[in-house]
């Protein structure tokens, strides 16, 4: 018999509002696994085992009266500490907000609670998000369910394993150069940053905003469609946010035609800096696609050295603008590798902040226009290697020592710099147990496109999330 803690979100609503289970078993069942698992990972900062059954036996209520609680009845929800829950602290992982309650309810968790759903608490993460990595000197390292010796990958590092170890049947994070589909690929879910504007960044602690997005982590693509069914639209209160009234992401889901599909192949993007091992298992991939009807198109992305720089330029010069009041008074609270991550935002000259903004609107213009007027979706590896160790700093990768930093955002950040959605799917494993992923990348707005062939991917078991009972 299945367990409760194996069911995926649509699963979980279908039983509860069928009455076969209840949303206390439910939460009881999940909150067991989060009291046993949970603090052997460092995956949660608050977790609030009264409000849970509170809110779980509320939900009950609702369901005997006859009424409908929501789309997202009863699901455990995990959300990543940088987003507005009233009377929670929202620390961004770190001591400096540690007492930083909140007054109000960010959009995200109030159009959540209006579904529904059961959130747990706040998740671990990389201090203020800025860290690839998910280590923690402050409320310790997010470590890796397959082997905890290894990361998770960051800034979600609470929101990747919580979810594969079954502790929330989702997470959100936020990606703002690969911080959901980083986490994803090294722990082995499925990651969704969808397009810039699309969920509400209304009461969430900024990164970068011109690159900041909040989205789901979770073990199938039908539950990243359930999540944005309930939390994409337009929030007057964000000004980046956009309206997306013609989505349906679930119909979308079993509506996508994989003969008229077409897939491209950028090559030349990864290859050179990934490992044999995950390129290998690209290859294999667009085999297995093509034998399914999908064409793979060979394509190019234009000038990714100037993207590179001019995203990177954008990112440290917006985050040393959210920081520098902090900064002047408490620099010695910081994660020493974080300041260092800020420092170079304020020598970044206007002039090039500015330049670098309008290369930006060129290049989404061009990639829109030369890339997705001739395929759907380009499919990469979402980081060129498996986890590393959590003090493994660099790694030798095809002959060469690397960083470990700078290798794990080198194929995610790209698409917070254009503003389209990309997937993380789990498509192996290393020799050593260790996942990693694949990304499929769509053009602005096409989040529900882009669902609908990750969609197809999993029923095809292209790839194929596995959940952890037990820890190593």
């Amino acid at each position: 018999m299945q367990k409760i803690t194996d069911y995926n979100a649509f699963e979980i609503v279908t039983s509860i509002k069928n009455r076969e289970i209840s949303a206390l078993e439910v939460a009881n069942a999940f909150l067991e696994r989060c009291k046993s698992i949970g603090e052997k990972l460092n995956t949660w900062i608050t977790l609030d085992e009264d409000k849970i059954i509170f809110r779980a036996n509320e939900i009950d209520k609702l369901i005997k009266n006859g009424k409908n609680p929501g789309d997202l009845c009863g699901i455990p929800v995990g959300i990543k500490d940088l987003i507005d829950m009233e009377n929670f602290p929202t620390t961004s992982g770190s001591l400096i907000e540690k007492d930083n309650i909140a007054k109000f309810d960010s959009t995200i968790v109030s159009k959540l609670k209006n579904a529904g759903a059961n959130i747990f608490g706040k998740l671990n993460l990389h201090e203020f998000a800025f860290g690839p990595t998910g280590l923690n000197p402050h409320y310790g390292d997010q470590k890796n369910p397959w082997n905890p010796e290894h990361m998770t990958g960051g800034s979600s590092g609470g929101s990747g394993n919580s979810v594969v170890t079954s502790q929330v049947a989702i997470s959100i994070g936020s990606d703002t150069g690969g911080s959901i589909r980083i986490p994803s690929s090294l722990c082995g879910s499925y990651g969704l940053k969808p397009t810039l504007g699309l969920v509400s960044k209304f009461r969430c602690m900024p990164l970068s905003w011109s690159l900041d997005t909040f989205g789901p982590l979770s073990m199938s693509i039908e539950d990243c469609a359930l999540f944005m069914s309930v939390t994409a639209g337009f929030d007057q209160n964000d000004p980046y946010s956009i309206h997306s009234n013609h989505m349906n992401f679930i119909s979308k889901l079993k509506k996508n035609e994989l003969n008229k599909t077409k897939i491209g192949h950028a090559r030349s993007f990864y290859e050179k800096n990934t490992d044999k091992q995950i390129v290998s298992r690209i290859d294999e991939i667009m085999q297995q696609i093509s034998k399914l009807g999908i064409e793979i198109i060979e394509i190019e992305l234009p000038d990714l050295n100037l993207a590179y720089d001019a995203c990177t330029s954008i990112m440290v010069s917006e985050a040393a603008s959210v920081h520098e009041k902090r900064m002047r008074y408490y620099a010695d609270k910081y994660d020493p590798q974080v300041i260092e991550r800020i420092k170079p935002g304020f020598f970044v000259p206007a002039t090039t902040y500015i330049q670098s903004q309008r290369f930006r609107r060129e290049w989404s213009q061009k990639v829109t226009d030369e890339i997705f007027t001739k395929v759907d979706a380009i499919l990469a590896p979402t980081t060129p290697i498996a986890s590393p160790l959590r003090n493994e700093h660099s790694v030798f990768l095809n002959g060469k020592e690397r960083q470990t930093r700078g290798l794990l955002i080198s194929l995610t950040r790209l698409w917070n710099f254009y503003g389209g959605p990309s997937v993380s799917m789990p498509i192996g494993k290393t020799k050593e147990g260790l996942p990693y992923g694949a990304q499929l990348m769509g053009p602005i707005l096409g989040d529900d496109k882009l669902l609908g062939i990750a969609y197809s991917l999993q029923q095809e078991k292209i790839c194929k999330a596995e959940r952890i009972s037990k820890l190593q």
